[in-house]
């Protein structure tokens, strides 16, 4: 019998800002059930709570891709936050290479670029891969509560990692994936990090064991819940350590090509209700 039900966000959960009704009618049944709904996301706790609150969803979380676990309250039971020193390897990078990024923390987002500069090329590469008005990322706008519309700007490196605040994620984007493509390698033989993408637009680094498969195991031991009562649900890289450390892996058929061949079903795209599918089958036939 399932116990409990994971769910990545964007591209799983959540297609370009829609969420099928299904999906709603689905969590909120399996919750009454007694079934541990849980979002898995690279996404912070407000990144998270603003698509559910609406629809009255209250669920525990794991956020920056296994950087935190927080109760439904938004409590931190579990972190593991990035080395601040690892900045001085990282940033240098994407400013060296021009690219875009910012950095998740316990207290905002930050960047030594521009906030305006942020936010520009974050709402263009959402106009190109999304569909997103450029304006909807300006004040008042429907995507100003996003992280790259809440930059807050330093110039020293140094002076910012004295700072009290722990380090959840650094995320570079670009709307050209190629520009991603080529800070990549330097990546590869850096020590103590993990770095993933959502999409190939995209790369986020963090800590080395700050990943939703690891970070979910930690809690199903903390709840004395077994992998074979777990459903797991994603679409990207940043999902894999899900797929391969629990056996019930379902995903949308809008996945990553390795994403759906380690899969252990594959369902309807997100948009057309795959959470949804998933959970009428596993309280089916798991």
């Amino acid at each position: 019998m399932i116990k409990m039900i994971v769910s990545d966000v964007d591209g799983t959960l959540l297609s370009h800002g829609y969420i099928n009704p299904k999906c709603i009618e689905s969590i909120k049944k399996a919750q009454e059930k007694g079934i541990e709904f849980v979002v898995a996301s690279g996404r912070d706790y407000y990144g998270v709570t603003s698509i559910l609150d609406p629809f009255d969803i209250k669920c525990s979380m794991i956020l920056g891709n296994g950087a935190q676990y927080c109760n439904k309250n938004g409590e931190v039971l579990m972190n593991c936050y990035l080395d601040k020193e690892k900045l001085k390897e990282i940033l240098p990078i994407f400013i060296e290479h021009q690219t875009p990024y910012m950095i998740f923390t316990t207290n905002g987002f930050y960047s030594t670029l521009k906030p305006e500069v942020v936010r520009d090329r974050f709402a263009y590469r959402g106009k190109v891969r999304f569909g997103n008005k450029m304006e909807d990322f300006l004040p008042g706008g429907p995507m100003s509560d996003s992280p790259a519309c809440q930059i807050q700007q330093f110039d020293s490196i140094d002076e910012f990692i004295k700072k009290d605040l722990d380090i959840i994620k650094v995320e570079a984007f670009s709307h050209d994936e190629s520009e991603i493509q080529k800070v990549l390698p330097y990546f590869k033989n850096m020590k103590k990090i993990a770095y993933l993408s959502s999409y190939p637009d995209n790369v986020e680094i963090t800590n080395e064991n700050a990943q939703k498969g690891l970070i979910l195991e930690k809690v199903i031991d903390l709840l004395n819940i077994k992998k074979e009562e777990v459903i797991v649900l994603g679409d990207g890289m940043n999902d894999i350590t899900l797929f391969e450390r629990f056996p019930y892996s379902f995903a949308p058929n809008n996945a990553e090509k390795v994403i759906q061949e380690k899969a252990y079903k594959v369902v309807s795209s997100c948009k057309d209700g795959a959470v949804s599918e998933a959970i009428e089958y596993a309280l089916e036939n798991l």
